[in-house]
């Protein structure tokens, strides 16, 4: 069960279920987290264009082409006040929200909730998610080591950008897809990319589609990233 702002249910098997589970109080807040956003600068009331990216192997390559020296921004911590998110400022205009790992998917109409008031000052806001090829769905996956798909709101024209549209019926959830949602609900511009991989690590040959979109979407100068051996790649398999 997916909402309007991403996020993610995950209910157990109708087999579990008791009949007094259908008459729990709407009221119950014994699992529902709380998120704390802290900024460290000013927060801004224009940008240019908001990024945010989710998903490993990709967020540490992003960390390296646009912020290996950028300070914070601001910060989003959950419950037990650890970092679960991180907003750079990349230029004058141009901010980024990393979402951290320990994020918890679940809670990602939280964190759009939390982003309500920064999504509108944004004129272009962008979402760019990582996916194993092993969650995409379609009858002719492309035999590359990576691949884009992409989706938008109405209100966007992404003709130009020369980017397939994803296939359904596959699914994108987690702050991404919830900022879309928020989107297009609200009539903002924006766009989601979606990096398919074939293997666990973000070698120089898997990056190639998502650099040339950082490159097209970013106005500023991005530094040479290092990438990490993929063990994968010396054709070896040991069991």
């Amino acid at each position: 069960m997916v909402s309007h702002f991403g996020e993610v249910i995950f209910p157990s098997s109708r087999a579990f279920w008791d009949d007094e589970d259908e008459y729990e109080p709407a009221d119950n807040t014994e699992h529902c987290p709380k998120l704390y956003v802290r900024w460290l600068k000013t927060k801004p009331e224009r940008m240019q264009k908001f990024i945010i990216v989710e998903g490993d192997p990709l967020r540490p390559f992003v960390e390296q082409c646009l912020c290996p020296k950028t300070e914070e921004a601001c910060i989003v911590e959950n419950e037990n006040r650890r970092k679960v998110s991180v907003i750079y400022q990349i230029d004058k205009q141009i901010y980024m929200c990393i979402i951290l790992p320990q994020f918890d998917t679940k809670n990602a109409g939280k964190l759009v909730n939390q982003m309500y008031d920064l999504l509108p000052s944004s004129e272009s806001t962008i979402s760019i998610v990582c996916r194993h090829v092993s969650q995409f769905i379609s009858t002719t996956v492309p035999e590359t080591p990576s691949f884009l798909r992409i989706l938008a709101t109405k209100t966007t024209n992404v003709t130009k950008c020369q980017i397939e549209p994803l296939e359904q019926p596959n699914i994108v959830f987690g702050v991404g897809a919830g900022v879309l949602s928020y989107a297009e609900l609200t009539g903002m511009p924006a766009k989601l990319y979606i990096l398919y991989i074939d293997s666990f690590v973000l070698d120089s040959k898997c990056a190639e589609p998502i650099l040339q979109v950082l490159t097209d979407e970013i106005p500023c100068k991005l530094r040479q990233p290092k990438f990490a051996e993929n063990p994968f790649s010396k054709g070896n398999l040991y069991m």
